[in-house]
């Protein structure tokens, strides 16, 4: 990741109180840019829900603390990232 990751993120407005959140290393055409579609919520704050790394939901008291725990799961996902655990060898229950 960059020295300032939040500057990776792009929040893009769909209306007053919606927007969806996007990585801008990741081509604009590209349905993987897609990071998360925000909401504001009716007793303050952001709804979140994500839909890179798995689908979930998050609340944020603010759209700072929403950069931040955008930068921290998009850590989290790419810590997930890399080849599998190889998985030791059996023999196949028929030859025992």
């Amino acid at each position: 990741m960059s020295a300032d990751p939040v500057h990776q993120l792009s929040l893009q407005p769909l209306s007053s109180s919606t927007w969806r959140l996007c990585d801008t290393r990741v081509a604009s055409s590209d349905a993987a840019s897609v990071l998360a579609y925000i909401e504001s919520a009716d007793r303050g704050g952001y709804d979140v829900t994500w839909v890179h790394g798995g689908a979930g939901t998050a609340w944020f008291p603010s759209m700072d603390d929403l950069l931040t725990g955008a930068v921290q799961h998009l850590a989290a996902c790419a810590s997930r990232r890399g080849k599998p655990k190889p998985i030791a060898h059996r023999p196949p229950l028929a030859a025992l």
